[in-house]
């Protein structure tokens, strides 16, 4: 079969297009008219040549039975390379006419049908049939932040509540009601912290002088070195009012007093070991102060 060599050719279009022998490039240029010399053959031109080279072809064969059928097929061969060489598509058997390709302003992106940079998942379709996104995590974060403030809020009023049944327990079980009641409360208190801190102005101011002169502390002296030896001997020592009992002239303040036990018989202790007492003390205004004027010893 008889094909055009490479060269520029007239494109019908009034300019010229580069044909590599096999097809139709995107080479295009204008043509010199200051050129001299032979013309680039136009379509008709090329038509022509290979429908000459055909017949020539056809003349050169012997004539035989299949002469005319040999004729026809090579005529329709030269027809396929004249159309093939002046750029146009020859039809498939069944289907759509090939075009060579044209040539863009601007050269084209590397990424087959469609453009550089192209998001498929867009459109009306991919919006409507995206699973919905659950909003459940907003529910389980009010839950959290909700339990968090429950833990807090233990954590600040437990301790709080433990703190004022301690204060309420710990300073007085019995509540006085009046000011003589609370003047003798405090006579009490004051009495126990002068033993736990060796205060003797405390105690002085504390007791009656037939106080003093029943328990044998009359002066300071007396008094420091037996309330030195108990605050060695005891630490952690409480004093809780249980009962206040109001009569004729006095106040009965009944007292359940703890502490852990540094020294037994034998002498010092591997471990404190607990220890709790009785008293009831028996207070009266003496001088316009409420005074202890008696101690009776309820564990006996």
């Amino acid at each position: 079969m008889a094909t055009t060599p490479p060269g520029w050719y007239d494109d019908g279009h009034g300019a010229l297009r580069w044909w590599d022998g096999a097809q139709w490039t995107e080479h295009v240029a204008a043509p010199d008219p200051e050129v001299g010399g032979d013309t680039a053959p136009t379509e008709a031109d090329i038509v022509a040549a290979n429908e000459a080279e055909a017949g020539a072809a056809v003349d050169a064969v012997p004539v035989d039975p299949t002469a005319g059928q040999e004729a026809a097929a090579a005529q329709e061969a030269a027809e396929v390379d004249a159309a093939t060489a002046l750029g146009f598509g020859v039809p498939p058997p069944a289907g759509t006419p090939v075009y060579p390709p044209s040539v863009a302003d601007h050269p084209q992106g590397a990424y087959p049908g469609g453009y550089p940079g192209a998001d498929a998942s867009t459109g009306a379709f991919v919006a409507a049939t995206e699973p919905r996104k659950s909003k459940l995590w907003i529910l389980w974060v009010v839950l959290g932040v909700f339990m968090l403030g429950i833990v807090v809020a233990a954590a600040i009023v437990i301790p709080l509540l433990l703190l004022g049944a301690v204060s309420n327990g710990g300073a007085s079980g019995a509540s006085p009601s009046g000011a003589d009641e609370e003047a003798a409360v405090a006579a009490v208190e004051l009495y126990d912290e002068a033993w736990q801190n060796v205060d003797c102005d405390a105690y002085m101011a504390s007791t009656s002088e037939d106080f003093r002169t029943d328990f044998g502390y009359v002066d300071c002296e007396a008094f420091e070195t037996d309330a030195s030896d108990f605050a060695a001997g005891v630490e952690d020592y409480v004093v809780t009012v249980t009962d206040i009992e109001a009569g004729e002239g006095e106040i009965v303040v009944t007292t359940t007093e703890t502490g852990n036990a540094l020294f037994g018989e034998d002498g010092e202790l591997e471990q404190p070991e607990p220890q709790e007492w009785e008293y009831a003390y028996t207070v009266v205004e003496a001088g316009g102060e409420w005074v202890i004027d008696g101690l009776d010893d309820l564990n006996d």
